[in-house]
């Protein structure tokens, strides 16, 4: 046996904001309760901690193709988190940061093994009951295993300076009302194909998607330390994408997304049709720009795709299992106190707001997936690194989290252990430069490296970055729309097939001048624990220097018959 285990103190934390009673929570506590209680294989450690969290999650969502309806869905699932632990706070068994994405065939079938357990929709509590005893059995005895081959590893292995494996927390009590969408659902498969219709118009273009989706989903957490949570979030999304081919074979797209807390936050009719309007001319003009060849030089990056930049190259690494990794890069592990951005620059994550300035933010979140209340949590002040994107898995010098553990509850593998993540990731600045200043500034550092020309990035879709120690630590980005700036006239040309890239560290020192336009790019993130809602908020950045390399050409040509449906009306075919 080991040590006694150190008591939990403080009083529980009541939230004075009471939903109807809930025989979802009932039903997981009565039978955690028990578990505690019971759950114990002679002559094995017993858990000393267990959680339960149920998922419900309703979704409608319709797509449209060419004034086509593609497919209307009304989608029903529940998702069951057993997260069992044996041993105590300061040693356990659960994985360390470095095994979170290694591949493990016994891992493997455990996960096969928990998704066949059915889940009831129905909030029946001895179905909820009988789910939930065979996944905590389940749970319990991977658990030993998994233990007693961690405790194998540790005593083989030499030993180096550890956290705990788990932090103590102050336990909380919130019953939020339960939500539902209320999305008119006729209309909106109106509204789809009456959007998507309008691409008709233009047969260059090849492929033209618009969808809408609703998402209600329910959280019902429940903790062996006494946390009791219901909360709840409705998503609304608008997505609209056209994409084509340039006469070397290569795919340009771009897109439009609208996103919203409620359904009045979707745009106006006439809004989404001048927006598809302005999409329509934008992938016509990528197709028949110049392609883009390798670049080093500066570049003036856009509100938008600078959130993505900034939350590949920052806050990827600031999640703090990357701090106390074998496998990672530990970027910033010894940082603390020491500058890492510019002086006028702060960075901070912020999952307790819904918009910022006006704007809705998607990676709000009242509670994390370990029970622990979200917080506004500095991370960068004034250049200086101060703080790093905590779960409840501490790194020294930071015992306690800070509300960030998330995972994707539908996500399968260790998708039920939430991780450090992002939530809105926000960079400010106190030394603002209007955008026409900082397009001044950008033709000036070509002049001074002897650059004929200088990038502007307005739209990315999304980003990628290595952080292991297996492969040079990299980032990369793939950014839509890139104009082209000439050093002598300020002339602006559309290039394509970029690229965007390079070494996080060597980035980060080449931000010179930040905008006075901050705006939100709302989208998904994937990593470890699967993919989870982020804000990223951010004004334009200027860089002195970036590297481009061209993106691959296609292999097969364009369509050689004009579109069916312009086929009456067409006496030749038009060029594509």
């Amino acid at each position: 046996m080991r040590t006694v285990k150190p008591l939990l103190i403080g009083l529980l934390a009541c939230i004075n904001l009471w939903g109807t009673p809930s025989p979802i929570l009932d039903a997981m506590d009565a039978e955690l309760d028990r578990s505690m209680a019971e759950l114990k294989l002679e002559g094995e450690e017993s858990p000393y901690f267990i959680s339960y969290q149920l998922v419900d999650r309703k979704e409608f969502s319709t797509k449209a193709v060419m004034g086509a309806l593609m497919n209307s869905d009304d989608d029903h699932g529940r998702f069951l988190n057993v997260q069992v632990r044996v041993g105590d706070y300061e040693f356990d068994n659960m994985p360390l940061p470095e095994d979170l994405m290694s591949w493990d065939p016994d891992q493997n079938d455990h996960d096969n093994e928990y998704k066949k357990v059915p889940v009831p929709l129905s909030d029946d509590p001895a179905a909820l009951r009988h789910a939930l005893w065979l996944l905590t059995d389940m749970r319990y005895k991977w658990a030993l295993k998994q233990y007693a081959k961690k405790e194998g590893e540790r005593a083989r292995e030499v030993e180096e300076e550890r956290s705990p494996d788990f932090t103590m927390e102050e336990p909380v009590e919130y019953i939020g009302d339960e939500v539902d969408y209320s999305a008119e659902k006729a209309a909106w498969e109106e509204k789809v194909k009456d959007y998507s219709s309008l691409f008709k118009a233009y047969p260059e273009i090849l492929d033209s998607r618009v969808s809408f989706s609703v998402e209600a989903k329910n959280d019902y957490f429940t903790s062996s330390e006494g946390t009791r949570i219901r909360q709840g979030k409705v998503y609304y999304w608008l997505r609209v994408s056209a994409s084509t081919k340039a006469p070397d074979g290569m795919w340009v797209r771009s897109y439009r997304n609208f996103f919203g807390w409620r359904e009045e936050d979707m745009p106006s009719d006439e809004m989404v049709k001048m927006e598809i309007d302005n999409l329509i001319d934008e992938v016509l003009a990528l197709r028949d720009a110049p392609v883009m060849e390798a670049y080093v030089g500066p570049a003036l990056i856009e509100p938008q795709a600078a959130g993505v930049f900034v939350h590949e190259t920052y806050g990827h690494r600031l999640e703090s299992q990357r701090i106390e990794s074998k496998e990672s890069g530990e970027t910033f592990k010894d940082k603390v106190g020491t500058r890492i951005m510019p002086k006028f620059v702060s960075l901070y994550d912020d999952p307790t707001i819904t918009q910022y300035r006006g704007m809705p933010v998607d990676g709000h979140y009242l509670y994390d997936d370990e029970g622990v209340p979200s917080r506004r949590t500095e991370l960068i002040r004034k250049g200086i690194l101060v703080n790093f994107i905590c779960s409840r898995r501490p790194v020294k010098g930071f015992p306690s989290s800070n509300g960030h553990g998330r995972a994707q509850m539908e996500y399968v593998g260790y998708g039920d252990v939430p991780v450090s993540r992002q939530g809105n990731l926000i960079l400010e600045t106190t030394k603002p430069v209007p955008f026409k200043k900082l397009r001044k500034r950008l033709i000036s550092l070509c002049r001074k490296q002897d650059r004929p020309y200088g990038l502007i990035f307005v739209r990315s879709e999304g980003g990628a970055t290595m952080t292991g120690r297996g492969f040079m630590e990299s980032f990369q980005s793939s950014p839509l729309l890139v104009y082209r700036v000439d050093a002598k006239t300020g002339k602006e040309e559309l290039v394509r097939g970029v690229k965007f890239g390079g070494t996080p560290l060597v980035a980060l020192d080449k931000i010179v001048a930040t905008g006075d336009d901050p705006d939100v790019f709302n989208g998904y993130c994937g990593a470890e624990s699967g993919m989870v809602p982020v804000g990223l908020v951010s004004p334009s950045l200027l860089l002195s220097e970036i590297e481009v390399a061209k993106e691959p050409a296609g292999k097969l040509k364009t369509p050689i018959l004009s579109p069916p449906y312009q086929g009456e009306e067409e006496t030749t075919s038009p060029e594509l």
